[in-house]
């Protein structure tokens, strides 16, 4: 069994999941999501129990999602409630069941496991609290595999090349090296940064989601974080979800941080969508790496490892 099928995964927003089922793909496989009348978020695979049809291609009558291709309509628990074809008296087979998934709701996204979780959603206080305006920007799906696009969060000594005068500053290559703290399921480290007076702190979450907040040394300065979430919808897709918050200007708009931010995430698309193989080597000795400054990405490689997680190629 695939481990990341036991993780959450964030693949809509709450305001998106209304009055008509969505489908989606996880993990490479096809889900549909829908909202019952009394508001319950549902998930299920994109797959009518009785001719293979996709469920997302149906409607709703009231709690429940009918199929587009003969009416078979189930119910959130993934049973089938009714079967206009059926003559009367029969009763419906026991078999006649969609498959659902569990479903959570958390910082405006609906967040699914493919199989019973194993861990929460990952924690970011900034969303709830009144010292900070938080923004989600439109998801950025990039051509490359959820590993490879959160490792490339993680590394710090790609800045000068691929964000000079944004980042970082080709004249000052040279960063500290980091000592991760390594759980089960997380890393930590913390990153000093004389350049601009701040330590960037780095909290990852397995399987995919960062949040990164720079502390001025400072205190009475700007203080930001930032909350990148992915889901692998395939091997080789993933969609990002970039949350941002700053705990100056709270009630501007977003516009100026949105333009810089979206000109930093397409240098680093680029970059990403180039690397080979597409699948994050697991195995240390496939690439090279360098004491200290790579110490984020070879925890979070030999954790990726520990926890069992595969790739369907």
């Amino acid at each position: 069994m695939n481990a990341l099928r036991r993780y959450w995964h964030p693949v809509i927003r709450s305001s998106e999941l209304r009055d008509r089922p969505v489908g989606r793909t996880l993990l490479d496989e096809r889900i549909v999501l829908w909202r019952t009348a009394d508001g319950e978020a549902v998930c299920m695979d994109d797959l009518c129990i009785h001719r293979g049809s996709a469920l997302s291609l149906g409607w709703l009558e009231g709690d429940r999602l009918t199929c587009a291709y003969h009416g078979w309509e189930y119910d959130s628990s993934g049973a089938c409630t009714r079967i206009p074809s059926l003559p009367e008296g029969r009763s419906i087979p026991s078999k006649a069941r969609a498959t659902t998934h569990p479903v959570r709701e958390r910082y405006g996204l609906v967040w699914v496991a493919l199989d019973e979780p194993v861990a929460d959603l990952p924690e970011y206080a900034a969303y709830d609290s009144e010292a900070f305006a938080t923004h989600l920007y439109e998801p950025f799906v990039w051509k490359a595999n959820a590993a490879r696009v959160i490792e490339n969060v993680l590394d710090y000594t790609h800045f000068p090349w691929v964000h000079p005068g944004m980042l970082g500053d080709r004249a000052m290559p040279v960063y500290p090296e980091v000592k991760p703290v390594v759980t089960d399921r997380s890393i930590s480290y913390d990153l000093k940064d004389d350049r601009n007076l701040t330590t960037r702190q780095y909290r990852l979450t397995i399987p995919f989601s960062l949040e990164l907040t720079v502390v001025p040394d400072d205190p009475s300065q700007r203080s930001y974080s930032m909350l990148f979430t992915c889901s692998p919808d395939s091997t080789f897709q993933t969609t990002q979800w970039f949350f941002t918050s700053r705990n100056w200007s709270l009630h501007q708009p977003d516009t100026d941080w949105y333009k810089f931010d979206e000109i930093v995430m397409d240098q680093d698309r680029v970059i990403v969508e180039s690397q080979r193989p597409e699948l994050l080597p697991l195995d240390l000795t496939a690439e090279l790496h360098l004491r200290g400054t790579d110490a984020g990405a070879l925890e979070y490689r030999r954790l990726l490892k520990r926890l069992g997680v595969a790739w369907s190629a």
